[in-house]
């Protein structure tokens, strides 16, 4: 799998670091929720490969851009500096799902909210305009042949890929939580993206002989 091979852009979506309600099983919403301390350091961990991809295999960072609620922004701030980037900004196109009236409660009662179409799940952003401003952000900040980390959320990640065309071997079903500070790496070719990994821990991408990368 040679995802940097320089003939195509790559886009980096990477979920921020852990709070103290996703430690919770909270459903966390556009709340603004700070990172906790090991969300911080998850944050340092998923830099590492940013870090290592560039200095060692000469992989170029073009921007990185954040969802502007906290925990996204100061995980994005730690990967931008270990990535050496310094074009870094914030787009509201990036914030998590608004899930409304549901925003808070716990996983399991939120899905079972969701199942019995209770009162309440009216008021959760839609599917469509999820991807809709998504897809907007994309086309209006990725040029063809950049390579841009994006810094959002479990949801937004999570919906994104089980919405997106995907390479071979990828199935709809296997898509599920997008975990914090894990990266799911896209191809984009101007017009549309294509899910090529989908959840990797920074470990596995820095193994060279899974992105298929040469040491400069």
């Amino acid at each position: 799998m040679n995802l940097f091979d320089k003939s195509k852009s790559i886009i980096c979506f990477v979920r921020h670091g852990q709070t103290d309600w996703n430690t919770k099983g909270l459903m966390q919403g556009r709340e603004e929720i700070p990172l906790n301390e090991n969300g911080i350091k998850q944050a340092e961990w998923a830099a590492d490969f940013f870090r290592i991809a560039k200095e060692k295999y000469g992989v170029r960072w073009d921007k990185v851009v954040s969802s502007p609620l906290s925990r996204a922004e100061k995980t994005a701030r730690i990967i931008a500096n270990g990535a050496k980037c310094d074009n870094f900004y914030t787009d509201p196109r990036l914030i998590e799902r608004d899930f409304g009236a549901l925003s808070g409660l716990h996983y399991d009662a939120y899905c079972k909210a969701i199942s019995e179409n209770a009162e309440g799940v009216s008021t959760i952003e839609t599917v469509e305009s999820l991807l809709s401003r998504v897809n907007d952000f994309i086309k209006s900040n990725v040029r063809p042949g950049e390579n841009v980390i994006v810094v959002t959320h479990g949801g937004v990640g999570k919906i994104y890929a089980v919405n997106s065309e995907k390479v071979p071997g990828i199935k709809k079903e296997d898509i599920r939580m997008f975990s914090n500070c894990h990266i799911t790496l896209y191809s984009y070719d101007g017009e549309k993206t294509l899910l090529e990994y989908y959840n990797a821990s920074p470990e596995r991408l820095c193994d060279p002989d899974f992105i298929g990368l040469e040491e400069k």
